[in-house]
């Protein structure tokens, strides 16, 4: 929900996810699997609203949420309907353009989703919700990205964060052992911007969700930092 990286590989694609939130969100029940438009979809469910902010589908799509659009925005509860449910609603829709031309937004809280689905052309896409507009962008998925939630961290801790995604690309070989391993100790000693932290009084990193596209299948890999367990499932 609050951190993401994209890094491309020879046969697919790993996208790795930080999920920072409060201890007393409750405890999250993976895997769960659900039919939305004949696609098998599976995600970790927040047990609060129900809903989600990493999940895949059969049909070889992934799909985002991360809090916040373009800078740190003024909660205004109560919201017509949670973002986590919405992230869900999106693989009703053939695309992501599809979602965005035809999803009603009004009264949302202001988010990114990032979606990407593996095909001949592959895509990898991002739409921002400011609260009164949307904004959809395509990115090379060539190229590895990395996103950090607008509503937790600063331009200049985001723009830092991008910094240490670099660099460790540089040093490190691709693979899921290495990007787990950074979303986990990735930072320079600071508990509240490293890419697992914490601030205190409950909030901190929750989560790490892995889910890596090889070739025809797609492992999913999430870990409970708070319950300290990791479960894994593969999805064909």
């Amino acid at each position: 929900m609050c951190t993401l990286t994209f890094v491309p590989t020879p046969n697919g694609v790993i996208l790795t996810s930080n999920r920072d939130e409060h201890d007393s969100r409750g405890n999250t029940l993976f895997p769960v699997k659900r039919e939305i438009d004949d696609k098998q979809v599976v995600f970790p469910q927040d047990p609060k609203a129900g809903g989600s902010w990493i999940a895949c589908a059969s049909d070889q799509s992934v799909a985002v949420l991360l809090n916040g659009a373009f800078k740190k925005h003024k909660h205004k509860p109560p919201y017509r309907k949670s973002r986590g449910l919405i992230l869900l609603d999106l693989f009703k829709f053939s695309t992501l353009k599809d979602f965005s031309d035809n999803y009603d937004l009004d009264g949302i809280e202001p988010f990114t989703i990032v979606y990407y689905k593996k095909d001949t052309n592959s895509i990898l896409e991002e739409l921002r919700w400011d609260g009164l507009k949307k904004h959809l962008s395509e990115f090379d998925v060539e190229h590895p990205h990395i996103w950090s939630s607008t509503s937790l961290y600063s331009a200049d801790i985001i723009l830092e964060r991008q910094h240490w995604f670099a660099e460790m690309l540089e040093v490190k070989d691709i693979s899921t052992d290495n990007l787990l391993h950074f979303h986990e100790f990735g930072g320079k000693s600071d508990e509240q911007n490293n890419f697992k932290m914490d601030r205190g009084k409950g909030l901190r990193t929750i989560s790490i969700s892995q889910i890596n596209i090889d070739k025809q299948k797609i492992v999913f890999r999430y870990q409970n930092i708070v319950s300290n367990t990791i479960e894994k499932m593969s999805l064909k």
